[in-house]
């Protein structure tokens, strides 16, 4: 079974049918925005962009206008549905971009999911709320940013209303340690009330265990190698998910300072005739078009103008507004603002894939029911064994040669020993860290096991760029996938790693030896890991994790950034970007958990201060 049909059926077997009326659109301040006038303009009603809206809404004595190309889902079941995962996808809440065919993988364009909609992606993700490792932000510092892991997890605890396991979920794994979580922001974050039932999680947790992966009762403190249950971005108590329009925007939504609007797509900035004192350009205005009729209108920014469209569009509104790659920009008669060559560059994400097989019913003797609710967080040692410093040593050897190939394709955003940095500060933290290298998330529903799993740090380095003089067109997405063998590698020993568990008692005996895929006539057992590349690339059905960030990376210039450690675009007086499209490396853990504590920085950063 393909990883794509695996979550398939994953997300309609947990689902219990009943009659769907997707909620009306609501009309909100329908105003002509050619006259409209606000203080600050956030392009984009995603989790960072309502966040921002929110912290900065709280004074008074400003003005907010959120600009978003979806609707309010408020009441669309498929998005507040808790009991499953999945249901929005590749409805309108989706934007399902067509990425460029992947040369290095297979020659297969992709489907990329993203939010459409007041709340952006945490409408349609699958609601895992696990911080990164705090190795891998102690980090960052390293690389020319101030954001370290004690500044993160304070942020990011504001933000989150933790609610208690109930004794039933403690008993089916559920722990946590108090430390880890903030009880008093407005993100609720909770055990699923719908984790599997039955004793799975012991037969997991065992299976794990006797490969090497200890039990872990916290996830969000900075610590993830190990097998446990994770939290989620619910509110258990109402049982519906907790996006972040109904975090951080309905239970403010009447304030008269904080105005959204909604079906209106942000194409590009307006600058003012006149740069600042200093040289840098200023923003006047946002260019907006309304889905409903077309209709091209400006917004006004008073002080600031805030990109917070993700990872495909910001840069692709950057670009549009003349701030990028002039070689790019020149092609497609846009005027040049500003050079700036890293615009929609370094674009990461992971690889999806799973093995599965059918449950043995000899022996299970009823198909499982429930939210799969568990993960674990496996090493590279975990991954290589007695070779793993021999596969250290050799991928060493290769940077240089990743380094040049990125730096020969990213139009001079930076050069060969800034890349070959970057890799190099990965690697030495997969290598001499406890840092997840891969996740694991092991499966047991209806008639299926198996694990759906992704390595955690790619190699490769894509890109997202505008092609078209449309400004409401997609950009081109290329994440390069497998570009290096490193990536592949990584896969290959997740994949290797994820057969065995299923492979491996207490695991075995829930599964039926003749249905696992890939089979062991398709993949030996010895298989080289040519042969495992075969069946990854043509046969798999791999799949974007969605986690893709990185195109408007907060990095020094030199080293490809696009905006500084005040989330402000190089030489702009008043443009900054905050979403995931300024975190600069792959993390473990997962990017919403992330962007809302990175989100919460910022906001404090806009209002003027550091103070928590």
């Amino acid at each position: 079974m393909t990883v794509s049909r695996f979550c398939q059926v994953l997300w309609t077997t947990i689902f219990l049918l009943s009659p769907l009326t997707l909620g009306e659109g609501i009309s909100h301040d329908q105003v002509r925005r050619d006259r409209a006038h606000f203080d600050y303009v956030i392009l984009g009603g995603g989790t960072a962009g309502l966040v921002i809206a929110g912290r900065l809404s709280e004074d008074p004595n400003v003005t907010v206008a959120v600009v978003e190309a979806g609707n309010f889902e408020r009441n669309n079941p498929n998005v507040t549905n808790a009991s499953a995962l999945g249901l929005a996808k590749d409805t309108r809440v989706d934007w399902q971009y067509l990425s460029e065919p992947q040369i290095y993988g297979g020659n297969q364009s992709l489907i990329w999911s993203a939010g459409k909609g007041l709340g952006g992606s945490s409408l349609i993700n699958g609601m895992t709320y696990i911080r990164p490792a705090s190795a891998q932000i102690d980090l960052w510092p390293s690389l020319g940013l101030e954001l370290n892991w004690t500044d993160l997890f304070t942020f990011s605890k504001k933000g989150e209303h933790f609610q208690l396991p109930s004794s039933n979920l403690t008993a089916l794994g559920a722990s946590y340690q108090s430390s880890a979580h903030g009880f008093s922001g407005p993100l609720s974050t909770c055990f699923s009330p719908h984790i599997t039932t039955g004793d799975i999680h012991e037969i997991f947790n065992s299976t794990f265990q006797t490969l090497g992966i200890p039990p872990r009762r916290e996830f969000d403190g900075g610590q993830l190698h190990g097998y446990g249950v994770q939290a989620v971005t619910q509110d258990g108590h109402a049982d519906v998910r907790e996006d972040a329009a109904r975090a951080y925007y309905y239970p403010v939504m009447n304030r008269t300072n904080l105005v959204v609007f909604v079906n209106t797509t942000a194409t590009r900035i307006i600058w003012s005739a006149r740069d600042s004192p200093s040289g840098n350009a200023v923003a006047s205005a946002a260019e907006v078009v309304s889905n409903n009729d077309g209709q091209v209108s400006t917004i006004e920014a008073g002080r600031e103008i805030i990109l917070s469209a993700g990872a495909i569009r910001s840069p692709a509104i950057l670009e549009h507004s003349g701030v990028g790659n002039p070689s790019i920009l020149s092609a497609l008669s846009v005027d040049v603002k500003i050079p700036l060559p890293a615009v929609g560059e370094n674009f990461q994400d992971q690889t999806t894939l799973a093995v599965s097989a059918s449950i043995n019913s000899t022996v299970v003797k009823q198909n499982f029911t429930g939210l799969p609710a568990f993960v674990a967080h496996v090493n590279l040692h975990d991954l290589f064994g007695t070779n793993t410093s021999s596969f250290y040593n050799a991928t060493r050897a290769k940077l240089p040669q990743y380094a040049a190939a990125i730096a020969a394709q990213n139009g001079g955003a930076s050069n060969a020993s800034v890349q070959q940095r970057l890799l190099q500060t990965q690697l030495d933290l997969l290598f001499q860290t406890n840092t997840p290298a891969s996740e694991v998330v092991p499966l047991g529903l209806a008639n299926l096991v198996g694990a759906v799993f992704w390595p955690l740090q790619p190699f490769s380095r894509g890109s997202v760029h505008i092609n078209s003089t449309n400004r409401t067109a997609p950009p081109a997405i290329d994440a390069k996938f497998f570009q290096f063998d490193f990536d592949g590698a990584m896969t290959v020993a997740t994949a290797k790693f994820s057969r065995t568990f299923v492979t491996t008692p207490p695991m075995s005996s829930l599964v039926n030896g003749s249905t696992i895929n890939p089979s062991f006539a398709r993949v030996p057992e010895n298989a080289s890991d040519a042969v495992w590349l075969d069946w990854i690339k043509t046969a798999s059905s791999y799949q974007p994790n969605y986690h893709h960030l990185g195109t408007c990376a907060m990095l020094p210039r030199d080293m490809g950034g696009v905006v500084d450690n005040a989330f402000r675009v190089y030489r702009t007086e008043n443009v900054r970007v905050v979403d995931l499209s300024v975190i600069p490396l792959q993390v473990a853990g997962h990017s919403t958990a992330l962007l809302y504590g990175v989100a919460e920085w910022a906001a404090q950063k806009i209002k003027g201060g550091m103070t928590v």
